[in-house]
């Protein structure tokens, strides 16, 4: 079907999603209207460490809490599911997405705050997460995909090429 590659303008920090892993992150959000939803991206680094492939999703935990303007993602069940794709596929934490319904992808401060804090975290071990904000509706998506480096400021990445596999 195809990939969706992100990067930023200095070409340090690219990001590869599947087109059908994206639509399967479109109907996650469709149906969760009018309140946001979230969860964890998964995937890895390529061996040059210069592209990270992300290849699933995990979808709102269920002690997770939402409204139509905020989102709690949950904790119930995830290390278990980390575990199991780590020993099974070596694949792992990379970030988090979230749904900004009928609402612009932009992020708010509380998503930098919170990616912050990750970054920094010893207990997440990912000195670099990612963001992915979907906003819109079935009529019109956007996505904003942003990385987070620990002790640096936040890189916004763009949208720059779609690739047929």
């Amino acid at each position: 079907m195809g990939e969706i590659i992100f990067k930023d303008k200095k070409n340090i920090y690219k990001i590869s999603i599947d087109k059908k892993l994206m639509d399967e992150i479109y109907k996650v959000c469709q149906g969760a209207l009018p309140n946001e939803t979230g969860g964890i991206l998964i995937g890895y680094y390529t061996e040059g460490c210069n592209l990270a492939v992300i290849t699933k999703i995990l979808r709102a935990p269920p002690d997770s809490k939402s409204g139509p303007t905020w989102f709690f993602r949950g904790i119930h069940g995830v290390k278990r599911k980390l575990d199991a794709l780590w020993k099974e596929k070596k694949q792992f934490y990379i970030g988090e997405w979230h749904y900004h319904p009928n609402s612009s992808s932009d992020l708010s401060y509380q998503d930098i705050k919170q990616m912050t804090s990750i970054s920094n975290s010893r207990s997440y071990n990912c000195p670099e997460p990612i963001l992915l904000i979907v906003g819109g509706n079935s009529l019109a998506w956007e996505n904003s995909v942003y990385v987070f480096p620990k002790g640096r400021d936040l890189v916004y990445l763009k949208n720059k090429t779609f690739l047929d596999k």
